[in-house]
């Protein structure tokens, strides 16, 4: 669902179809998760449902940063953006 080939975390948290955009949510997300995915979340493939599943369970381990970052992905994907 989620993936970067560069920045794995973006990858993870991003609709496909947004993929193919570098849209604000998306820099976000690459500038605020790229060491927590390194960290916690590698051992998935980048752009599968199994990262974004990875980063909610961990979200009390991620940085505040990236923690953020998903709350606002979240907000954003619920109000249809």
């Amino acid at each position: 669902m989620l993936g970067a080939v560069l920045l794995p975390s973006s990858a993870v948290l991003l609709p496909s179809g947004a993929l193919a955009q570098a849209t604000p949510i998306r820099e976000l997300l690459k500038l605020s998760c790229t060491g927590d995915y390194l960290e916690h979340c590698s051992m998935h493939p980048p752009g599968g449902p199994e990262v974004e599943a990875c980063f909610r369970e961990n979200i009390r381990k991620l940085s505040p940063d990236c923690a953020q970052a998903i709350r606002t992905y979240q907000r954003q994907k619920k109000s249809g953006r």
